[in-house]
């Protein structure tokens, strides 16, 4: 009866590993599609000023810092979050199963559940830190392109 139970308690605690393990790469997704919106900041970054330079030689210094400056910060902010480090959850699994004997795997489930609890706090603080830098980079790209409409229209 007390090795059913041992068998029991396993086995809830390789389901709530595999929802960790689920979770865990559910927030490494979010983490690349941040990566994936941040080159998009570039790319219209880049449309962005290849437009305005049909227009650098029609405005004035001071019409075209504002955009250059917004422009330059929003690549700058797109640019740290592309290279932010990156979470890894990978585990040898082999050597575990060949090192650890059968009565050793309840430990191994509690140190892969405390390794996974600390990836996914990691990985959810780069995810909540490159969401905030997606943000701004696009708010910086839309103030820029609103820089140089005005500047275009001659209100700045």
């Amino acid at each position: 009866m007390n090795n059913s139970n041992n068998n029991d308690l396993i086995k809830i605690e390789e389901d709530a590993i595999k929802i960790q393990e689920q979770d865990l790469r559910d927030t490494i997704i979010s983490i690349d599609n941040e990566t994936t919106k941040s080159s998009l900041v570039i790319g219209f970054a880049g449309v962005l000023f290849g437009i305005a330079f049909n227009y650098i030689d029609k405005l004035s210094f001071l019409q075209i810092y504002p955009f250059i400056l917004l422009l330059l910060s929003s690549v700058g902010i797109a640019l740290w979050n592309i290279s932010a480090k990156q979470v890894n959850i990978h585990t040898d699994l082999h050597r575990i199963f060949v090192t650890k004997e059968p009565n050793n795997w309840g430990k191994y489930l509690n140190y892969k559940h405390l390794h996974l609890q600390e990836s996914y706090s990691s990985a959810k603080s780069l995810l909540y830190k490159k969401a905030l830098f997606t943000k701004i980079s696009f708010i910086l790209l839309i103030l820029s392109s609103l820089s140089l409409l005005l500047s275009k229209l001659g209100v700045l």
